[in-house]
């Protein structure tokens, strides 16, 4: 429901990815991930009706947090002016995909919405300042949704089976290391080429002044490349 969809092998495993979930390019999520964004402002601008689910449902909203994604949806039928003012009910949210993929049911885009109106945010410079003081919607228990339910709207029924761990020794020729593993600001790499680096050595530091996580090599190996995007090692 978050993440991102790729469809080529050689894409990294990040410290944020927390699994890999495979499923058929035709799947009902997979071909809704794949609108294109214009597609999706388009249909919303042309049916929401603001019937508020997807923020009665919303899992910030319920704790008291000020988002409330059917005032974001709003945003799509301004070109002029108006806009920045209701996007602000989307600074907060999580993107967990909930109002998406189970609680519009319309089968909008009021997630993508959100991603929209909180990347205009950040282009115009707009800090949030609301209050910092959440009260917990009354109903808030009473509007948890069921796992069971969840599976089931989501179409992977069929995947809900026992999947036993194995115990498998991997052993790549080739580690890619992105500069960006997370929030903050890309590493500088600190090797060149054809340097050799031993296991936890740190090989990129993020700018000074900045927030960022240092990367570590996770094993002995070779440098091969070194970019702007990314170093390549080889075991």
């Amino acid at each position: 429901m978050m993440g991102q969809v790729a469809d080529d092998l050689d894409t990294p495993v990040t410290q944020t990815a927390t699994g890999v979930v495979i499923l058929p390019r035709s799947h009902p999520v997979i071909r809704r991930r794949l609108t294109p964004d214009n597609l999706r402002a388009r249909i919303g601008r042309s049916a929401c009706d603001q019937c508020r689910y997807c923020t009665e449902y919303c899992p910030r909203y319920l704790l008291g947090y000020a988002v409330e994604p059917h005032q974001v949806m709003r945003t799509l039928a301004f070109t002029a002016s108006g806009a920045e003012l209701l996007s602000r009910w989307a600074a907060l949210c999580c993107a967990c995909g909930l109002c998406t993929l189970y609680a519009c049911p319309e089968e909008l885009y009021p997630k993508e919405a959100c991603d929209e109106a909180r990347a205009c945010l950040r282009r115009a410079g707009i800090p949030w300042t609301g209050s910092t003081r959440i009260r917990p919607h009354l109903l808030r228990e009473g509007r948890r949704v069921p796992i069971r339910s969840l599976i089931r709207r989501l179409h992977v029924t069929e995947f809900d089976r026992p999947a036993p761990l194995r115990d498998v020794t991997l052993s790549p020729a080739r580690l890619t290391l992105p500069l960006r593993q997370s929030a903050g600001a890309p590493c500088i790499p600190r090797v060149r080429p054809g340097q050799r680096v031993h296991a936890g050595q740190v090989i990129g530091l993020p700018p000074e002044g900045t927030l960022g996580a240092l990367l570590h090599a996770p094993v002995h190996a070779t440098v091969r490349t070194v970019t702007d995007q990314e170093i390549v090692l080889e075991p």
